[in-house]
């Protein structure tokens, strides 16, 4: 009579077989996520470029106001070289009936102010403005004194794109006056850990106020962030220094860089700006 079924030996060799390539394929396939994710990622990011393009081909070559404002007509200016930058893109968190909710929002309401930007007509689906890497709505900020939610919205606009000018540089108001926009990114992956990503993204183009760095960029992509370049396209960079990768882990906003760091030299180079003080 034969044998039937499986002696324990020969079932503990099969287990261990399936562990083994179990530990083989899970990276792999954690690997293809984050690629399929960052496709789809530089797919909206290159759509958000697109309603930023629209945007001023509309309105006299005016570059949107890149910080958040709870009203799209408000203005808002840290500066200094005239006028405050003002028509919003993208509004504060709020209700849907404007009542401001910043830090402490929902991703509803955060998808509220989303809506109520001017660039909304441009790209009515909000699933645009969403990295499907970015998960920080699913937990709480990463920064201690901020309610809510981590953040539903993964794109900003960069300071010197008519947003904070800080104190370092005149921000562009006018798509004539950018030079180079191959070059140029105006849109960037911010992991800001206060709740959402408030105002613009920016740094200190000429490292003579600051550290370099002022807020953190995002790694959703194994160490790597999706840019959106002003003459439309998008593409991945990979960060190497640690200060930076760390920085975007915690959401942490000021981390310390030195001159020769790969990163800064980096996002200083192509960040946009009207001209340094």
């Amino acid at each position: 009579m034969g044998r039937k079924g499986f002696t324990l030996i020969e079932l503990l060799v099969v287990i261990a077989i399936i562990a083994l390539l179990m530990a083989i394929i899970m990276p792999a396939l954690k690997i293809a996520k984050q690629q399929a994710q960052a496709i789809v990622c530089l797919a909206h990011l290159r759509q958000v470029v697109y309603g930023w393009y629209l945007y001023a081909d509309e309105n006299d070559s005016e570059v949107v106001g890149a910080n958040t404002t709870l009203n799209p007509l408000d203005t808002f200016n840290f500066a200094t070289s005239g006028p405050a930058p003002a028509f919003a893109g993208i509004c504060r968190p709020q209700t849907d009936t404007g009542v401001d909710r910043g830090s402490g929002s929902t991703v509803e309401e955060e998808q509220a102010g989303i809506k109520k930007g001017l660039l909304w007509p441009y790209m009515e689906a909000i699933d645009v403005y969403h990295c499907p890497g970015d998960k920080r709505f699913l937990k709480a900020p990463t920064i201690s004194g901020f309610g809510g939610v981590g953040g539903y919205r993964s794109y900003s606009a960069v300071g010197g794109m008519n947003g904070e000018e800080w104190t370092y540089y005149t921000r562009l108001t006018k798509m004539s006056g950018m030079k180079s926009p191959g070059d140029k990114y105006v849109l960037v992956e911010e992991a800001d850990g206060r709740g959402y990503n408030m105002n613009s993204w920016i740094v200190d183009p000429d490292m003579a106020g600051g550290s370099g760095w002022v807020d953190p960029v995002a790694i959703w992509h194994n160490e790597r962030s999706n840019l959106g370049f002003a003459d439309g396209h998008a593409e991945k960079h990979r960060w190497v220094d640690e200060g930076t990768i760390e920085a975007a882990r915690e959401g942490k906003t000021g981390a310390s860089v030195s001159l020769g760091d790969k990163d800064i030299d980096y996002v200083r180079r192509f960040y946009p700006y009207e001209k340094l003080r």
